[in-house]
């Protein structure tokens, strides 16, 4: 008979784990979260006060060393998830990390080989899966309502480091630490086209750093070293293709995704509208069906979705119910976005598998 016990949970990181991870947990009485770790002891701690933690630390290894949990929740700058999910799986503990899990394809290959190994749940943060536009698009394709996928168009517009001189320099913005709009946001858009119509065959990339060009920023914006906007183009392995267009120079955030089959053709706007687009450009809105709508969280938008992720975490931990994407999965969206990296450097097409060897010849 499955435990009743609250699942204890380990949160590694404090920036988006205080806003999002923690109060996901917190709110949920099936988990319990027993400890946090953040690169300041004094935002761990006032992470800790705001949750009723009872444990902060700024040394993650000696959390997982002193606190017994069932659950580690990544949350750090992405060179440090690939020494801390090992640990983690080394201790036989299931692992949720954030997106990308790790900072190259040999790097997900091991997390993916030891988490099979060791029979523990792991799972990528890909929360926009339970966005509900999202949701109710990956319903219909599954369900075959489009036919035969045929082209996927991204178009995501936001204010970056650019146009916002106020916006603080982070490891986000560090190149060497896996920063990056192509791993932080892209990775997201990969996850959501290889989910809708299978793996990626081919790649080419174009990354830009606006930032460290635009005029009348300060001197830190100028030192910028990861990309913050990108144009990424995918040739599926279905014969599908598909478009990304990040541009972080905007005055205003929107997105638009287009998926277009080979019996109808769907676009979604924003987080809550998906609809057919007629001839006139106006947007026909598809209802949101009930099992798939959220309650919204306006103090911190993701935390909707995640409050979902952690509900299937449950059950996937509890029950064995199907989580992904897994870390096997997630080496998929790895692969395209070593090789989209590779791309931009050479200058051309990309083949997912030989960018990969090469990049491993190359390590």
């Amino acid at each position: 008979m499955p435990s009743t016990a609250p699942i204890r949970v380990l949160i590694a990181g404090s920036g988006f784990g205080a806003k999002v991870h923690a109060p996901g947990f917190a709110q949920n009485p099936d988990f319990r979260i027993v400890g946090i770790a953040s690169g300041h002891l004094e935002t761990a701690r006032a992470a800790a006060d705001a949750h009723g933690i009872p444990y902060a630390t700024d040394d993650w290894k000696k959390m997982l060393d002193e606190v017994e949990a069932d659950l580690v929740s990544i949350v750090t700058p992405v060179d440090l998830h690939y020494p801390i999910a090992r640990a983690a799986l080394e201790r036989k503990r299931h692992v949720l990390c954030e997106k990308p899990f790790a900072m190259n394809t040999a790097q997900a290959k091991e997390l993916a080989s030891l988490a099979k190994a060791q029979g523990v749940v792991n799972v990528v943060n890909h929360e926009f899966r339970y966005m509900p536009a999202r949701a109710l698009m990956s319903r219909m394709i599954q369900e075959g309502k489009l036919g035969r996928l045929e082209h996927i168009a991204i178009q995501d517009r936001l204010p970056g480091w650019a146009r916002d001189p106020s916006r603080r320099i982070t490891w986000l913005a560090d190149r060497q630490r896996g920063g990056g709009f192509l791993g932080a946001l892209g990775s997201h858009h990969v996850d959501a086209i290889t989910h809708w119509a299978g793996p990626v065959r081919r790649v080419f990339c174009r990354l830009r750093t606006l930032a460290a060009t635009a005029p009348g920023l300060p001197p830190g914006h100028q030192a910028i070293t990861a990309d913050d906007c990108f144009t990424l183009m995918l040739e599926l392995e279905s014969g599908a293709t598909a478009v990304v267009d990040l541009f972080a120079g905007s005055r205003a955030r929107r997105e638009s995704i287009e998926a277009f089959g080979s019996d109808d053709a769907l676009v979604i706007e924003e987080a809550r509208r998906i609809g057919r687009r007629t001839s006139q450009g106006t947007l026909e809105e598809l209802p949101i069906p009930g099992d798939l709508d959220i309650p919204t969280t306006p103090e911190m938008p993701l935390l909707a979705p995640f409050r979902v992720m952690v509900a299937k975490l449950r059950d996937a931990i509890r029950g064995g119910a199907p989580l992904g994407p897994t870390f096997a999965e997630a080496v998929e969206i790895q692969k395209v976005l070593d090789t989209a990296r590779l791309s931009d450097q050479k200058g051309g097409w990309l083949s997912t598998r030989s960018a990969t060897a090469a990049r491993a010849s190359a390590g």
